[in-house]
């Protein structure tokens, strides 16, 4: 990210929680205005931000709420020590953990706890300045780094309207999952392609059923699964209805 460093993301996540000098502000601004990967950052914790309003209003049970504000808690600490993590990072994992309490669980073999996970990776990943630990556009090669890494055979499926940007590594429960990372436009998605062993693919199986099936997760996202081939779990910030045709149907 050209002209960009870890102090931008700090002073984003800042920004959003109104803690900057109104000249700061203005800076931030004025380089959001001119900066679209800090710009995305910033419409992903703002997204994070209007889900977490929107649902606050009902009833929450004090052990919910009590873990939701040691989350965010967390988040300001991260952001006060100037060095080392991310603070843009640590907030938006600490606020989709929350989301994750205060929103409710999707059904249909992808319980609340996967939700979780599942959105936080995708979350984390596009908030980083590199988000793939392997770029490449070649699906070959990027299936190729992943069964290096994780040994087991991973096929790098074709999105419909997305180009691959490479790929990741992740931890879903206790299992390492590959993640491919995918822009559709402007709009970043993840594919999480788990050991055909794994519960993550038991749970793709049960959602996607015969062909492609789908759920909302924290924060709005959707969640699609597709069991044609090897099982998959895609996470966008989009409508369900964009994303089950950009997997495919058999």
């Amino acid at each position: 990210m050209a002209g960009c460093n870890r102090e931008w993301f700090e002073n984003i996540s800042a920004w959003h929680d109104d803690e900057v000098t109104p000249e700061d502000a203005a800076r931030i601004e004025a380089h959001l205005a001119v900066c679209r990967p800090c710009r995305r950052a910033a419409e992903v914790l703002g997204g994070v931000r209007r889900a977490l309003v929107a649902k606050a209003d009902g009833e929450v049970p004090k052990r919910l709420r009590d873990r939701a504000e040691a989350a965010a808690q967390d988040a300001r600490h991260a952001r006060a020590r100037r060095r080392g993590r991310w603070a843009i990072t640590a907030a938006l994992a600490a606020a989709a953990a929350a989301a994750a309490l205060l929103i409710g669980s999707p059904s249909r073999g992808v319980g609340a706890a996967m939700a979780d996970e599942l959105v936080s990776h995708h979350v984390r990943g596009f908030a980083r300045e590199r988000p793939c630990d392997f770029e490449s556009s070649d699906p070959g090669a990027v299936a190729g780094w992943l069964e290096g890494k994780l040994g087991y055979a991973v096929t790098v499926p074709a999105v419909s309207g997305a180009r691959l940007l490479g790929a990741r590594l992740c931890q879903i429960g206790d299992t390492r999952t590959a993640a491919l990372m995918y822009a559709s436009g402007d709009r970043p998605l993840t594919v999480f392609v788990p050991p055909p062993s794994s519960d993550a693919a038991t749970a793709a199986r049960a959602l996607a059923g015969r062909g492609v099936g789908c759920t909302r997760g924290p924060l709005g996202n959707a969640i699609c699964a597709r069991s044609v081939e090897q099982p998959v779990l895609a996470v966008a910030e989009v409508d369900v209805a964009a994303l089950a045709p950009a997997l495919g149907r058999p």
